[in-house]
Parts: C-alpha cells; structure tokens; sequence
C-alpha cells in the first residue's frame, strides 16, 4: 500500500462570477421564476479596454491577451446562435457598485481601483469576475468582465499562473446568462485550477463541454446550419414526503456512448428542465450538491439561489432516475423523488499523478490512467469488485487495480486503472462507485477527453 504525503492533496481556488448562479443552466430573475436573462439580440455588442493591449504587470511579458479573448468569444459564437460585436475604448474600469451601470459592456485587465474592489476578502482568489445588470424582465442591459489585478496570468501554460483564455471562457458564459455548473469538465464549473495541477497546463476549460453548449443553446438557439429538430426533459425531485428538494443536480447522459450532454439544478420549487437534447435515448442522475460541487459554490450574491448554502440541502443518496426516449419537438417528464438517509460514501476529489483536485481528469484516447478519488467511505473492503466503473463502453477500469491509499487529514482515497479506447469521442464522463450494500455515488463529467489534452503521458 502506498503512502501519499498529504500537501499533494491540492485544493483549487474557487471561481465564481458576481451574478447569480444556476447550471449548465441558465440565469433566472428568481428561485421560483423561470424568467431567463437573455440578451435582447443575438447581436451583443462589447467594449474592449485598451488594457487588454498594454497589460499590467501580473500578466506575464508576450501573453496573447486579445487573442485569448477573442477565441473565448468564438467558442461559444460557435456553440450557440451569437455574434459579438467588438468595439475598442480607453476605458479601463467596469461599472461601480450600485444597481445602474454605464450602459457599456466592458471588459478590462487593468489594475484601477474600480477593478480591484470585487476582488478584497474572500474574492481575492478568484481569477475573473462578471456583473450582469439585467431588468425584472430578465433582459441584460450590461455585463462587465474583470480579470483579477492580484493573481498571475498568461496564455503559455505557465506554472503557477491562471490560463487567460480558460478565464474569458468562463466569464463570458456568464455574461450570456449561464451559471455555474455541477458537471466537473464543464467549462462553467465555480472552481478554475492555475496551471501545474496534475503537472499539465490547464488548457481543457478551454474547450467548451457539451453541458456549456446545450445551456447556452437554451437561451440563443442553434446556427442555422446546426438546425434541427430538439427535445427536452423537465420534472421535480422530492424527498421521500414530498417536499421538494432545492439545489439538487439533474444531469443526462447519452446511452449509447456515456458522455454527459447536460445538466440543470432544481429551483425551489423542486423542478428542473434540461433543454436542446438530440432525439435518442438518455440517462438521468441526481445527487446531492455536498459532493464534487457545494451548494454554497453554487450561490451568489443575488438571484435564483441568493443565500442558497450548502446547510440548505439536505444531503441525500444518489438516484439512478432511469432511461428517457427523447424525441423531435417533444418534451418528456421525469420526475424523482430521493432518500435523506445519512450517505455512507460520497467521491468529492479526483486526480491524477498523486494529486486530488475538483477539476477534471484530461485524458486521451488509448491510453491507461492510474485515476484517484477521495471522498468519505471510500474503502476498498466497503466497494464490490466490480464497484468502481465509468458510465461509458469506451473506458473500462481493472478491478485488480484498485487500491487504498493514506492521505491522512480524514481523507478516504482509493486508486484504480482506467483505460481508454482508442475511439472514445471527445466529452465529459463520469465515474461511478457502488458500496456492497448498494449505496452509489457519482463524480459527474470528471473525466474528459478534450482535444487540448496534448500529447502527454503519464
């Protein structure tokens, strides 16, 4: 058995975005409303800072700023039905703390007292900032962006230092009316990792998931050459009397392959919807937001789930809803009720390379990978043979492989081996782990196979 000193236990820094959140899903004006902010146009107009020319100096010297932006803005112009409009101006600070903004959607790197204000306190880790100012009837009249004046940055992949481009992505998903994600590879997940973690760049928040994709599809549409006809799943998820269950994670997984393709989180009425789904079959989980992702991450200062916090939500055993038939035009109605039986397991870290982390695994195909998950209760005497499995016919894990490791601090961690098929498509997977006693739990989208894994081994 081996021993793991603890400080490889690494912790991401957290990211959230000022407005409120909800996954993959949308930005709503309440916790009870499905009033979703939106854009008024397709065509949204934003306001360059010259900063992003004449960077100051926590940007590394010959970081490509403007590029980095403008890739994060066509990845999602590619994703969804968008087009931004890209006008320059010598303003460098956003808007001031107040209700009203200037009317400019600005974003900006410099260092100005305006800019460095979100990010005192408990905000002074965070990588980016994004403040939508929208009216009751959920339309944005202006979305500021701010990279944060006290942390490194660049576009290289330099240890130590926030990827630019992975920073604009998530931001900018928030500006279009996103929030943040329960689904560990997405792109609009809270937490950002500097680059180092698994000693690789952290180049995959890059590449938007498919759970980014299907949410900002929700609001703005397809292209037109993507055009076709789609389907939904919509319900509530209750505890077992009835009361409904708010800040429950609800995701989809295409049956055919395992990869996750969207997911939603339930207001407080208990319901949830996942839209913009391709006709076949899909299958649904629910679990409990004390695990990968915290309930208190998902909130924020205002909106569906202002003050929503992790002693809110009742934690409860992860539920295997079942297998849908989506089709064309049609919406399909799922809904679930969940036990609050204390958990007996619960995965909240994964890794790579002896670290543990809440980002996602990059992986490439035909190739095998010694993967770790910690959590609680997971021991190897407590989890069946074939107890640790990933919810895709394109990875398979060794039961010989798995292994009890010591990390002290309370910290429950087990390794295993995954292997990966050399035509696993590129998505987000998810690791499931079942207790002899029939207990599951899931890290939802923690493995992905992205094509800015690069070419590494391990």
């Amino acid at each position: 058995m081996r021993r793991l000193p603890t400080f490889l236990v690494l912790l991401i820094a957290v990211m959230l975005s000022a407005v409120s959140v909800r996954p993959y899903t949308l930005q709503y004006t309440d916790s009870i409303s499905k009033t979703q902010i939106r854009w008024p146009s397709n065509r949204i107009n934003l306001t360059f800072s010259s900063s992003l020319y004449t960077p100051p100096a926590n940007v590394k010297a010959g970081s490509d700023v403007v590029g980095a932006l403008r890739r994060a803005l066509a990845s999602w112009s590619e994703a969804a039905d968008i087009e931004f409009i890209e006008s320059w101006s010598k303003e460098q600070s956003i808007s001031a703390v107040g209700n009203r903004g200037d009317g400019v959607s600005l974003i900006t790197i410099a260092d100005s007292p305006e800019n460095i204000a979100p990010f005192v306190g408990p905000s002074s880790e965070m990588s980016g900032r994004t403040r939508v100012f929208f009216s009751k009837t959920g339309i944005i009249t202006e979305a500021d962006i701010v990279l944060n004046p006290y942390q490194l940055f660049s576009t290289d992949g330099s240890s130590g230092t926030y990827d630019i481009e992975a920073t604009f992505a998530h931001e900018i998903g928030h500006l279009l009316g996103l929030e943040h994600s329960s689904i560990v590879g997405a792109t609009m997940q809270p937490r950002q990792g500097r680059n180092g973690i698994y000693g690789l760049p952290t180049f995959g928040p890059r590449t938007l998931s498919q759970d980014d994709v299907t949410g900002a599809r929700a609001i703005y549409g397809v292209r037109p050459e993507e055009a076709t006809a789609r389907g939904a799943i919509t319900g509530m998820i209750t505890y077992r009397d009835g009361d409904p269950v708010f800040g429950a994670s609800v995701w989809a997984e295409e049956s055919t392959t395992g990869r996750l393709t969207a997911s939603s989180i339930t207001l407080a009425n208990g319901s949830y919807q996942i839209d913009n789904l391709l006709p076949g079959k899909y299958d649904i989980r629910v679990e409990s937001l004390d695990g990968a992702v915290l309930a208190s991450e998902i909130a924020s200062q205002r909106g569906a789930y202002a003050g929503l916090t992790a002693s809110q939500v009742t934690p409860f055993r992860t539920e295997e809803l079942g297998r849908v038939n989506i089709l064309a035009d049609r919406t399909v109605r799922l809904n679930g009720q969940v036990s609050d039986t204390p958990t007996q397991i619960n995965a909240t870290l994964v890794g790579f390379n002896g670290q543990l982390s809440t980002l996602a695994v990059p992986l490439l195909p035909g190739r095998t990978y010694t993967v770790f998950v910690g959590g609680e209760g997971l021991n190897v005497k407590q989890i069946t043979s074939a107890g640790v499995s990933v919810t895709s016919r394109y990875m398979s894990v060794n039961p010989a492989s798995i292994v009890q490791q010591q990390y002290g601090a309370g910290l429950s961690v087990i390794s295993f081996d995954v292997m990966v098929s050399e035509n696993a498509p590129v998505g987000d997977y998810s690791l499931r782990i079942q207790s002899q006693n029939g207990e599951v739990a899931y890290v939802a989208g923690c493995l992905s196979i992205d094509k800015n894994a690069g070419a590494w081994t391990q």
